[in-house]
């Protein structure tokens, strides 16, 4: 079995819903807190909450898909300009991610080289 039923499946089996703990994250947040760090009966409350509360805010409507359609485009041409050097995706997933949800929160959007972005994942990387 393989492709987007196994995902949904796997997504939705309470036993891969564990979480690791670091500890970094558990100094920062506690060991059961927030939707990172929690597990079990926290971890799929504060799914529901979280998912509710995007729903609110328009995640899963179509209008949602621009937006990310977007952020997805500038990550596709900051690759086609990598030019098939190794790169590393983590920060330009995470400024994908980021940069979507302030969207979505204030309805603004900054392009991933912006200075006030750029410092923010910065601190966080380095907290």
């Amino acid at each position: 079995m393989h492709g987007a039923k196994l995902i949904r499946d796997s997504f939705n089996d309470a036993v891969l819903n564990g979480r690791h703990a670091t500890e970094g994250s558990s100094f920062i947040v506690g060991d059961e807190f927030g939707i990172m760090q929690a597990s079990g009966d926290t971890w799929l409350e504060q799914r529901r909450f979280s998912l509710r509360t995007l729903r609110d805010f328009g995640f899963g409507k179509t209008s949602m898909e621009g937006m990310i359609m977007e952020e997805a485009h500038e990550l596709c041409d900051w690759l086609k300009k990598q030019n098939g050097a190794p790169v590393v995706l983590k920060r330009r997933f995470s400024l994908a991610v980021v940069n979507s949800l302030w969207r979505i929160v204030t309805g603004e959007r900054h392009e991933h080289d912006d200075k006030g972005l750029t410092d923010i994942m910065d601190n966080l990387e380095r907290f």
